[in-house]
């Protein structure tokens, strides 16, 4: 089915990741009207999830291929972040081979 002119661009926004607030404010309008025209996207979409959504949005493109950098980036994020475990991220904690030696403070008089 088509969207209108509106849906479309919201579908647009939902396939690059915005969120339902960012997109109300990129659009000027309010996030329940985005909710609501989410929500019409996905029924004459049959999508159930924001992933079908943006799924159907880059297939009904007429040049799908325009995604593909940010499909590969998406992938290569996402290893990253699965990955990141096991990296080490923070610096290590400094220890000091330096031992502090506590002096008395009596001296000898000789």
């Amino acid at each position: 089915m088509d969207l209108t002119q509106t849906e479309m661009k919201v579908a647009e926004y939902v396939t690059r990741g915005y969120s339902e607030k960012e997109i109300a404010s990129e659009m000027f309008i309010s996030p329940k009207t985005v909710h609501n025209h989410t929500y019409n996207i996905r029924k004459k979409w049959n999508a159930r999830s924001a992933v079908d959504l943006a799924r159907t949005f880059i297939l009904n493109l007429e040049n799908p291929k325009q995604y593909f950098a940010a499909i590969v980036a998406l992938v290569i994020q996402f290893h990253i972040m699965i990955n990141c475990e096991t990296m080490e991220l923070r610096r290590p904690v400094r220890t000091s081979a330096r031992i502090v030696r506590v002096k008395s403070g009596r001296k000898n008089k000789d």
